[in-house]
């Protein structure tokens, strides 16, 4: 029989490179999306008889609502703060830019679990933002800053944990 005190709701915190991206709007979002390639054999016609992971990818999407310049650099992991006190962010960099020089670790930690109570955390090991992003200006709602971060592969890991894990990462 199953357990009520296995129903977990609510929302997260989302740490990035060790700092608090603040309050979200609308719900953090996490995507696992393998790809397979099927085995087939003359044998058995166009009937899979196995499939091979291709790849895998897995996404973190989070509705920032604190614009502040911090966030917003989040959000654009290739541009720089300048400025006497990183007052602005400057955008715009040359081809070839690689996001693995900007990557930090990713945690959701669920608001119900208690700061030292990792038992329900993801973690991405590597993460960068690679999705475009939109800001909006108008008067009808509060700005939010919606970053998708994409897991990249951590070769200092062992196979079968490249991306990522759910749960207590000091284990």
């Amino acid at each position: 029989m199953g357990s009520a005190t296995n129903i977990k709701i609510g929302a997260c915190k989302v740490l990035f490179g060790g700092r608090d991206l603040g309050f979200t709007k609308g719900g953090v979002t996490v995507n696992y999306a393998p790809e397979y390639s099927d085995i087939v054999a003359d044998q058995f016609g166009e009937t899979v008889v196995d499939k091979a992971l291709l790849s895998e990818a897995l996404t973190v999407t989070a509705p920032l609502t604190e614009s502040q310049l911090d966030n917003i650099k989040v959000a654009i992991p290739l541009g720089t703060l300048a400025g006497a006190t990183s007052g602005k962010l400057n955008i715009g960099k040359n081809a070839g830019a690689r996001l693995s020089a900007v990557a930090a670790q990713l945690v959701l930690h669920p608001l119900a679990n208690a700061d030292a109570d990792a038992t329900d955390d993801l973690v991405l090991y590597k993460a960068v933002v690679t999705d475009e992003v939109e800001i909006g200006f108008n008067n009808d709602d509060q700005k939010v800053i919606e970053v998708t971060f994409l897991a990249l592969v951590d070769t200092t890991k062992a196979d079968g944990s490249w991306l990522g894990l759910i749960g207590d990462s000091t284990d």
